[in-house]
């Protein structure tokens, strides 16, 4: 007379057995003593785990082949709920609308986080009271300066006038300097030279013009 199914939900025995059992169901894939006691991290010891399996064995709730000496343990397939093709033809349809669901809200997570950027650039309120009254009080003072240039007012102070004669005067002292001393060294160079002076001038780039009177008054350029 042929043994009835087992059922895979009730082991009997210790809690090494569930254990075991428990972790082949779930990984539904063959295992080695040493694999098993490895994944559950300690969980059982090797003896544990073995004494439980050749329990599970025995039950019929495990089977094992030997591959060399090492012996592979995997739970017995026909003990497995199989989930009908139906059912998962429905899960099939309900994971596709979940990932378009995802894809969904990954689209609006990226506008909301461009718009949450946007508005973290954006000025406050306040800010935007702050820069109008910069503004406001930039316009008045251009406003003011605009007024006193149409109605002629000085707007340079005469001592800002002189500290600008004086410095004007220092460089035109010290320009008329070095153009005497440019005009000596190079007369002393040319002296022993073929040919003219001015050729030379002229093949150098050299113009010694003066712009403007060298001898003016730095003062009449300036109105105190």
């Amino acid at each position: 007379m042929p043994k009835e199914k087992s059922s895979i939900s009730k082991t009997g025995g210790d809690k090494s057995e569930k254990v075991v059992l428990d972790y082949l169901t779930k990984q539904n894939r063959p295992y080695g003593v040493m694999d098993i006691i490895t994944n559950l991290h300690g969980a059982i010891t090797k003896a544990e785990c073995q004494r439980a399996l050749n329990t599970l064995v025995d039950k019929e709730l495990v089977t094992t082949k030997l591959y060399g000496k090492q012996a592979i343990y995997v739970v017995r397939q026909d003990l497995i709920d199989i989930t009908p093709p139906e059912e998962i033809v429905v899960i099939e349809q309900e994971t596709a609308k979940l990932q378009n669901q995802i894809a969904q809200a990954k689209a609006k997570n990226k506008e909301l986080t461009s718009e949450l950027h946007a508005l973290n650039c954006s000025l406050t309120t306040e800010q935007i009271i702050g820069k109008l009254d910069q503004i406001a009080n930039k316009n008045k003072q251009l406003a003011q300066h605009l007024s006193m240039l149409r109605t002629g007012a000085q707007l340079i102070s005469t001592e800002e006038k002189q500290r600008v004669a004086k410095e004007l005067e220092r460089h035109r002292r010290l320009w008329s300097e070095r153009r005497r001393l440019f005009k000596d060294m190079f007369a002393n160079v040319t002296e022993s030279l073929p040919g003219k002076p001015k050729e030379l001038l002229e093949e150098l780039d050299i113009d010694t013009q003066d712009p403007f009177d060298i001898n003016a008054n730095p003062r009449d350029l300036v109105k105190v």
